[in-house]
């Protein structure tokens, strides 16, 4: 077996442990066992950790690959016989195949299936399926009954990347008094990530960073009635959105407003409130969120735990909502510092690095 790196986040304030594998590391480790003269495809990777739908997120991790020499991502092709890409350049690519007899003719190798390795022998551990049965755990354990009728205190999050390796997450939570539409404070986090982007995982990826903002967050708020995430809630394949796998975790009413739908279709009729409009979004023959549209922009809310399909679409509603924005006001302004914060990380990357080498922080430029 090869071996499995986890990474284990731990969040004192929250009484939270979070773990999940390193999948760059699981990866890069098993492509230096394919044997001299054999290659493998992106799709086969994915396939063997556990789901195909992960083949792009191979190939990400075979861009930004620190250490090509050492760890051979020129043997990962695709699934149709072409190279595929190469941080070195295709040619190099086609150089180093060539040079252990793999032959290459333009972009494509010839009679690639002969030179296939058994994916087996890279044993590879099947991680994507234990998410899957972890989320599947997870949503058992989410509530649709409204927990709070009377919310307050919210805070909603927000996330940017700076792309790596290893990508850094930055977290971005606000803490609202919605009763009198006061903004208490900012929570912001910058995390490692080691897992890349995923559909349906996204929760192993983001989760991290959303944690390490509420644990800054928390001391500037009396309490937490609501915590809202860019993101799905029950709106999911498995019934657990990024939302829905926060709320279960930190054991909080959460929802989920993402930018487009991931399951399910529009069901129903519209209903009109002012300039607003939202219909019913149907999975499973059951009703688990809404499309929201606001002059054409689109958002679809749905519960993530300790919530009601409807007190969460009315609930969102009920927020504050300028004119010309997307999104509730609460809502936006986490994406808007989380953008600002990314521009300055990319402009002054040494903001990163420790201050007890001499380097400015991000507090030189914030406070």
């Amino acid at each position: 077996m090869v071996s499995s790196v986890i990474i284990r986040y731990i969040f004192n304030e929250l009484g939270i442990l979070y773990e999940i594998p390193d999948l760059y590391s699981i990866v890069l480790q098993a492509l230096c066992r394919i044997p001299r003269g054999k290659i493998t495809t992106y799709r086969d990777i994915s396939k063997a950790l556990g789901d195909t739908i992960a083949a792009r997120a191979i190939g990400y991790i075979m861009k930004t690959n620190p250490c090509p020499d050492r760890y051979p991502c020129y043997k990962v092709i695709s699934s149709d016989g072409s190279l595929g890409g190469y941080s070195l350049g295709s040619e190099r690519k086609s150089m180093l195949l060539q040079k252990e007899g793999v032959k290459v003719m333009g972009q494509k190798i010839i009679d690639f299936e002969k030179h296939l390795v058994d994916i087996s022998d890279l044993r590879l551990p099947p991680v994507l399926l234990s998410m899957r049965r972890l989320q599947e755990f997870i949503s058992d354990r989410v509530s649709l009954i409204t927990e709070r009728k009377n919310i307050r205190f919210v805070v909603t999050f927000d996330l940017s990347f700076v792309d790596g390796p290893l990508d850094i997450g930055i977290g971005v939570g606000c803490a609202f008094d919605v009763d009198n539409e006061e903004l208490l404070g900012v929570g912001i986090s910058f995390v490692p990530v080691f897992m890349p982007y995923i559909p349906t995982y996204l929760a192993f990826r983001e989760l991290p960073a959303i944690l390490g903002s509420l644990s800054a967050v928390i001391e500037y708020i009396p309490r937490i009635d609501a915590i809202i995430l860019d993101g799905q809630g029950i709106l999911h394949p498995r019934g657990l959105g990024i939302a829905s796998h926060a709320g279960v975790i930190t054991n909080i009413p959460s929802i989920g407003v993402a930018k487009s739908i991931l399951v399910g279709r529009i069901s129903g009729k519209w209903t009109y409130r002012g300039d607003l409009k939202y219909a019913p979004v149907v999975y499973n023959n059951k009703v688990l969120g809404f499309l929201v549209i606001k002059n054409k922009h689109k958002i679809v809310v749905s519960p993530g735990h300790k919530f009601s399909v409807d007190d969460a679409r009315d609930f969102v509603l009920s927020l504050e909502w300028p004119r010309n924005e997307a999104e509730p006001r609460i809502i936006r302004l986490p994406h808007k510092i989380a953008s600002r914060i990314k521009e300055f990380v990319k402009k002054y990357p040494k903001l990163l690095e420790s201050r007890s080498k001499g380097q400015k922080s991000l507090d030189d430029f914030f406070l």
